[in-house]
């Protein structure tokens, strides 16, 4: 879908996940001997809880795998071994890919992310303590509805994994949220325009970090 002028992308929402076996990873572009990327881009958004099953061969035979430890990043699919398995090694992946359909055009974005700080009390001790708490993002965007088929995704408290991106190739801004509220106006040409309101929602990955959102290629 083509960008249109005041426009400054596109909107897409992830659909059902579809389960791929052993697609191919191949080396990052900042390769230093563990860094790997599913090779096929449409592989790259991942379903979160499922789990990810990496596989490596050492020697390079295609014939011979074995488990390794690694974490995949579910937004854009980059693979980080825990160890370099040599130079002529070969990695495959194994999950449930989301796939995403285009929703609306998208006018304004904006994101903002907070830490707060937290007062510590312990019993019996005289100092205040402070800690930073746990990071939360929300945001909020405004655009075109395509139709109103596609607007029956945005409903509200519905979880969702969205995209936003300018043009093919370049780089988009994907995030799990929430969308508490909906507003919209009819426009001239009598196009529906949305604003969504959407607050960040974390998954814990297999390792025990939470992502939520993210901002990179394809």
């Amino acid at each position: 879908m083509a960008v249109i002028a005041a426009h400054v992308g596109s909107l897409s929402v992830a659909g059902e996940p579809s389960e791929f076996l052993e697609a191919e990873a191949v080396p990052a572009s900042d390769f230093t001997g563990t860094e790997f990327r599913i090779a096929n881009p449409a592989l790259r958004r991942l379903s979160p809880g499922v789990p990810v099953f990496v596989e490596v061969s050492p020697s390079g035979d295609a014939g011979s795998w074995e488990p390794a430890e690694a974490f995949v990043d579910p937004l854009f699919g980059d693979v980080h071994l825990a160890s370099a398995p040599g130079p002529s090694a070969l990695v495959r992946v194994s999950a449930h890919a989301l796939p995403v359909q285009q929703l609306a055009l998208v006018r304004s974005i904006s994101l903002t992310v907070t830490n707060d700080v937290v007062e510590l009390q312990v019993m019996g001790d005289g100092y205040k303590r402070r800690s930073v708490s746990l990071r939360d993002f929300s945001g909020e965007l405004t655009g075109l509805a395509l139709t109103e088929r596609e607007t029956e995704a945005l409903t509200e408290g519905t979880l969702l994994l969205i995209e936003v991106g300018k043009a093919a190739g370049a780089q988009v801004f994907r995030a799990w949220v929430k969308v508490p509220e909906l507003s919209h106006k009819l426009t001239p040409g009598s196009l529906y325009e949305h604003t969504v309101k959407f607050l960040g929602f974390a998954f814990q990955s297999q390792d025990g970090a939470a992502f939520a959102w993210g901002y990179g290629t394809p």
